[in-house]
């Protein structure tokens, strides 16, 4: 394959951009900010990080014009400057081959101020534009020969950053605790895959087996594997390096990649690959572990080619998910990435004026939703159950007469809505066809839920607003 461009990728606005890790210092959550008189817009004044005074760029600002409300900062280093880029979020780590990088086409920039960009690349199919940090650093970048991948040395700029002394991590949550991984065993992080195979008879801590740009991996939770209680729901996974094997680690998110002194590693083992990080002054401890132990090689060997969807000649690329429930005796789903959690409710608080469809509103973690009795606004005679499947971006939940569990589908099963009836239409998405001649109506969220449905919730959050 050849050697590969490791990039830290992150959001700003809608758009994905990315800086070489190797000129990536750390990331960091932005507290306090110096505003610099006269200085330009883009330039929201300047921070103390640990003694060191560094400029803060609003990237949305220079590229858009447009102030930013994200609050977490990368800290890049080219030669001796060291610059604070303001962004929405860190999406994670990404490797690609020099051959993937092209020209910046105009029409890809649109709007965008063209002289910040370098060159694109292609990610789930999404443009991912690689930022050019001469103009923002002042540092004049040295040619390249075609091909040759960028290996930069932090240099000492006055203030203790020193690459010789720095290790880096990837630090992720679990169970209300924090841990790390070097960032030299993590290959990329990538969003919970959707389609994840169970493998027969494989140990319970093994989700699964997925697939990332046609390479199997098997999935592991990471909280299973260590025995850590309290986990929430697995959100990222982080693909370790190929070299520990074909694995990625299921985790609830990943909040930081940062590179630190070492002497903030206490009691390291004798290889070097345990201890705890301190942070923040001391105030968070970070466990630091290796790969290694979280989970053995040899019990992942052989794992991968084993899933149900190998073991039927079905693809795993082909298959969709979805929620599964019944409303009266009907079969319905939808589709898993549309829903956000299924809970079970008790007692709920009325919505004088609300739908009769809408049953009240219901406090799930501070925040309100809607509960919908879903029979009713089909209009089918059912019983109810205590289950109801939250949406996700939608502050409703629909009651159901029986939740059934996830289902699993070839996409080739799924027939389309333009092939249904007009009435139907408005609010299904499709529907399933099943092996023994049955269906599955497949709804559309956003078709069933209507502005009234929650223009309830709405007034009463401006009300609440109101009266403070």
């Amino acid at each position: 394959m050849g050697e590969l461009i490791s990039l830290l990728v992150f959001r700003v606005k809608d758009q994905e951009f990315s800086c070489e890790t190797d000129t990536v210092v750390e990331t960091v959550r932005v507290d306090r900010v110096f505003p610099v008189p006269l200085a330009p817009n883009y330039i929201r004044g300047v921070m103390n990080l640990r003694n060191n005074v560094i400029p803060l760029v609003d990237v949305r600002s220079l590229l858009w014009g447009e102030r930013s409300s994200g609050d977490t900062a990368v800290i890049v280093q080219e030669g001796d400057r060291v610059v604070g880029l303001l962004v929405d979020t860190v999406v994670g780590i990404h490797e690609v081959s020099p051959k993937e990088v092209r020209k910046v086409r105009e029409e890809e920039v649109e709007g965008i101020k063209r002289e910040f960009v370098r060159g694109t690349f292609k990610r789930n199919n999404r443009v991912i534009f690689l930022i050019d940090l001469k103009p923002i650093t002042g540092v004049k970048r040295p040619a390249r020969r075609r091909g040759e991948v960028k290996r930069v040395s932090l240099k000492d700029s006055g203030g203790g950053v020193s690459r010789e002394n720095l290790k880096g991590f990837v630090i992720f949550p679990g169970g209300g605790e924090w841990f790390a991984l070097p960032v030299e065993e993590v290959r990329e992080i990538i969003d919970y895959p959707s389609s994840v195979s169970r493998i027969p008879g494989a140990p319970e801590y093994m989700e699964g087996v997925f697939l990332l740009r046609g390479e199997e991996l098997v999935l592991v939770s990471f909280c299973r594997a260590l025995g850590v209680g309290g986990c929430g729901e697995e959100k990222r996974a982080i693909v370790v390096s190929p070299n520990l094997g074909k694995v990625a680690l299921g985790v609830e998110d990943v909040k930081e990649i940062r590179w630190v002194d070492e002497k903030s590693l206490l009691h390291m083992d004798k290889e070097g690959s345990r201890g705890v990080l301190a942070l923040d002054g001391g105030e968070r401890l970070v466990l630091v572990l290796s790969v290694s132990d979280v989970v053995r090689r040899e019990d992942v060997e052989g794992m991968s080619g084993r899933g149900e969807e190998r073991e039927t000649g079905q693809e795993v690329k082909e298959m969709r998910s979805f929620v599964s429930f019944t409303v009266g005796g009907v079969e319905m789903a939808i589709a898993i990435e549309k829903v956000k959690e299924v809970i079970e409710v008790g007692s709920l608080t009325p919505m004088p004026g609300a739908p009769d469809h809408v049953e009240g509103v219901y406090n799930l973690r501070n925040s309100v939703i809607a509960v919908s009795s879903l029979p009713k606004r089909l209009g089918i005679d059912g019983e109810e159950s205590d289950k109801v499947i939250v949406l996700e971006n939608i502050p409703v939940g629909f009651r159901v007469t029986k939740l059934k569990g996830i289902l699993r589908v070839e996409e080739k099963d799924i027939q389309p809505a333009d092939q249904i009836t007009e009435a139907e239409e408005k609010v299904l998405e499709g529907v399933i066809r099943t092996g023994d001649g049955g269906v599955i109506f497949v709804l559309d969220p956003k078709k069933l839920v209507k502005e009234e449905d929650i223009k309830f919730l709405k007034e009463g959050v401006a009300e609440d607003e109101g009266k403070r």
